[in-house]
């Protein structure tokens, strides 16, 4: 059981990690959540709501901000994990506990009409992003060793559990 420090808003959270058949992840891109002065690619996902499974949750949030429906079951298992504490430019401060799933799909038009008032702020807008594209970059990547994770899983590797990836919390740096 992890501890979580005191005074930080805990946030267990269903992510999924889509790819096309041309082996092109979608990301959404935003800025200024952390910090203001940056720009972030990050995965399809959010909350999980009382009572839901960590599956059911990450079907909810693809149908939500993506408008493809999926099935939990359709998810297959968890692939990776990461967690750690992190803190909005505007102070807020969170300990986030990030759960993914992989989905192999084909490439479908993304429909983001489905998304909550905060997440139509943080998104600017998506992109379909090549293993190349990832690691050229210029903007922070969420989460830290996305385009690892995503090669060992694009190859066909069988992930025999979650992945546990880095966390590094950007609004200290």
């Amino acid at each position: 059981m992890t501890r979580i420090p005191h005074g930080l808003i805990y946030r267990r959270a269903a992510r999924v990690l889509i790819v096309d058949e041309d082996d092109r992840a979608l990301l959404f891109f935003g800025g200024g959540l952390v910090r203001q002065d940056a720009d972030y690619y990050f995965t399809v996902g959010g909350a999980v709501d009382e009572g839901e499974s960590l599956a059911e949750a990450a079907a909810r949030e693809v149908l939500e901000e993506t408008g493809l429906r999926v099935t939990p079951e359709e998810l297959g298992p968890l692939v990776a994990h990461t967690e750690g504490a992190w803190t909005t430019h505007d102070g807020v401060r969170f300990y986030s506990d990030d759960n993914f799933f992989f989905l192999r799909t084909s490439h479908f038009e993304v429909s983001l009409d489905g998304l909550e008032a905060g997440e139509e702020k943080e998104i600017s807008r998506y992109e379909w992003l090549s293993m190349e594209d990832l690691r050229s970059t210029d903007a922070y990547v969420f989460p830290i060793g996305l385009a690892g994770v995503l090669k060992r899983l694009i190859s066909g590797e069988d992930v025999t559990g979650p992945i546990e990836l880095p966390w590094v919390d950007q609004s200290s740096r």
